[in-house]
């Protein structure tokens, strides 16, 4: 059956006279996460992840995704919709190969530059013609879109941030040639002048845009989001969202402008219509965001400690449930939402919560929704969560088995792989100037060793009260060019996936820090929780993974102690009881 609201895009594309509609995850904003009112792919396909593309005619339905959404996108998506896999096939590889000779509309406020370029590019040799969709269909066609939801923006003061917004200007403009720089990337305009919002549900950002000079920045936002005496920032002006376009059409044609190379297409062929200078690249707030602060590692350790309180508690009171009762997925979502809760510096979770029992886990990123599935014996339990701090962002995965019994000896084998790979990464060190994709077959090699693999990255950089997933710091086998430096923090999460079966992933964040060795850095480890001890075979560990192990658990147990009532700190000393180390 297809929805009402595809047949409707598709009664549209007749009257707009074209034969394909081209449609992502994104919206306007070009951010990784999206409001519920601008939610235009679910709104059509049902798709409720964070990475997929439909391409949509009467005839033909092709929806993209990358590995970590397949068995998401089969169970939420039309069968009328042909399923690619982007890890296999790229999507401009696949449309050069299927589209010829159409029409094809899309919005271009709603992709990057790059993107809508090649998309025209490959259209040129395949006769395709390649329309703006300047009024968006799927907004004529959506009858009751949610309401954009109004909250005030707030300034996080130097004790916060470790810098005002006028010394990041000055880094900004340092050895540059630019009179002028545009970004649009709003964690990136938060980052820069100290502020946060609400207009995502896990991610503490408000939406804008801003023209910046060394004398002056203008910031384009919802007039709403800001408070009647505005709000103060030296050195910034405060416009109306709207106005940015007209704000565009003065600058002088003799500026030399830098503008971020993850504008929309839209604004980009604005200011090439009008003859701007422009020097496009990545967005300078990225690489000076990615390196915490002295003041921001501070507050990541003391997030992570009242993290790590908040994870004792939900586990342990777990641990003593009775399994007969009604225990389900989304219960256990909210009751872990609730101890967090329990710190004043907790905003909100940091992303939907994963909770996921049995064949869920196996969904990389399940979200238990309307359906959650109850808790059953002997299974693995996978829970990825994380909370936005006043200063932190956190992210952590704990795989356990639920019931009395011992776990299969196939949970064990393949739990001790993840977690030997996860150690590791967590005990290397790396010379200055590696990039992540060199070090992510650590995390693998013994998964690997028994033909085993997993279809996500094993770690991505994360913000400092601003996006759980942060550019450009990455760990994958994707071939990135940026190196892992001093100050970033990234996620450490191998993980192994039996289809329809279970999943298991282990994640702590880990912070980059200088070696004693000259020349070389290393990882220290953020993330305060014990590992499952009863699926560890130990003597699969090595001396090093064992006492790297027992280190870990000490610091967690001298860690946490002090914010736990005694029940949960007898429950967490035998969590962290030191393993012994067999002499072969």
């Amino acid at each position: 059956m297809m929805n009402k609201n595809l047949n409707e895009l598709i009664k549209n594309l007749s009257l707009k006279e074209s034969d394909y509609y081209l449609i992502s995850t994104f919206d306007e904003y070009l951010y990784e996460y999206v409001p519920v009112y601008n939610m235009r792919l679910k709104f059509l396909t049902n798709f409720s992840g964070t990475n997929g593309i439909a391409l949509i005619s009467k005839k033909k339905k092709y929806f993209l995704t990358d590995g970590r959404y397949l068995l998401q996108a089969k169970k939420e998506i039309s069968k009328q919709f042909e399923l690619i896999d982007l890890t296999k096939t790229n999507f401009f590889t696949f449309f050069q190969q299927k589209i010829k000779k159409s029409t094809i509309l899309v919005d271009f406020k709603l992709f990057r530059i790059g993107f809508i370029k090649k998309l025209k590019q490959i259209s040129l040799s395949n006769n395709n013609t390649i329309i703006d969709d300047l009024e968006n269909t799927v907004d004529e066609i959506w009858v009751n879109k949610p309401a954009r939801q109004k909250k005030k923006i707030f300034l996080i003061n130097k004790n916060i941030s470790g810098e005002n917004t006028e010394n990041k200007k000055k880094r900004i403009f340092a050895n540059s040639k630019s009179d002028l720089f545009i970004i649009t990337s709003s964690d990136s305009i938060c980052w820069l002048l100290n502020i946060r919002g609400y207009d995502l549900p896990n991610t503490p950002i408000v939406f804008s845009k801003i023209i910046m000079s060394e004398s002056e920045i203008k910031l384009f936002i919802d007039l709403e989001n800001v408070s009647k005496e505005k709000i103060a920032i030296y050195g910034v002006k405060i416009f109306k969202e709207s106005d940015f376009e007209n704000e565009i059409s003065k600058i002088s044609r003799k500026s030399n402008i830098f503008v971020d190379n993850s504008i929309s297409y839209f604004y980009y062929n604005l200011m090439k219509s009008q003859n701007l200078k422009l020097d496009l690249g990545i967005d300078p707030c990225q690489y000076l965001k990615c390196q915490k602060n002295k003041v921001e590692i501070m507050h990541a350790k003391k997030s992570h400690i009242l993290d790590g309180i908040s994870l004792v508690k939900f586990f342990y009171w777990l641990d003593k449930q009775n399994l007969s009762k009604d225990l389900c997925e989304m219960k256990l979502s909210k009751k872990l939402e609730g101890f967090r809760k329990l710190h004043k510096s907790f905003f909100f979770p940091s992303f939907p919560t994963i909770s996921a029992i049995g064949a869920n886990g196996s969904i990389i990123h399940y979200n238990p929704g309307n359906n959650p599935k109850k808790l059953l014996p002997n299974q693995l339990y996978l829970c990825d969560s994380g909370g936005q701090y006043l200063g932190a962002t956190t992210d952590v995965t704990r795989t356990i088995h639920i019931g009395k019994k011992k776990p299969i000896g196939e949970f064990k084998s393949n739990y001790t792989s993840v977690l030997k790979g996860h150690i590791d990464l967590s005990t290397i060190r790396f010379p200055v100037g590696t990039r992540g994709s060199q070090i992510d077959a650590i995390a693998r090699y013994y998964l690997w060793k028994d033909g085993l693999d997993y279809n996500h990255g094993t770690g991505h950089g994360v913000g400092s009260f601003l996006g759980v997933h942060e550019g450009p710091q990455s760990i994958s086998k994707r071939i990135d060019k940026d190196e892992l430096k001093e100050g970033m923090i990234l996620s450490n999460e191998p993980g192994f996936y039996r289809n329809n079966k279970y999943g298991i992933r282990i994640e702590n964040l880990i912070l980059v820090i200088k070696s004693k060795f000259k020349g070389f850095l290393e990882f220290e480890t953020l993330t305060l929780f014990p590992y499952e001890r009863n699926l560890i075979n130990i003597n699969e560990l090595s001396v090093t993974q064992i006492k790297w192990l027992n280190n870990y658990h000490s610091k967690v147990y001298k860690s946490l102690k002090k914010g736990l009532e005694i029940n949960e700190r007898q429950w967490l000393k035998k969590k962290t009881q030191e393993l012994k180390i067999k002499v072969k």
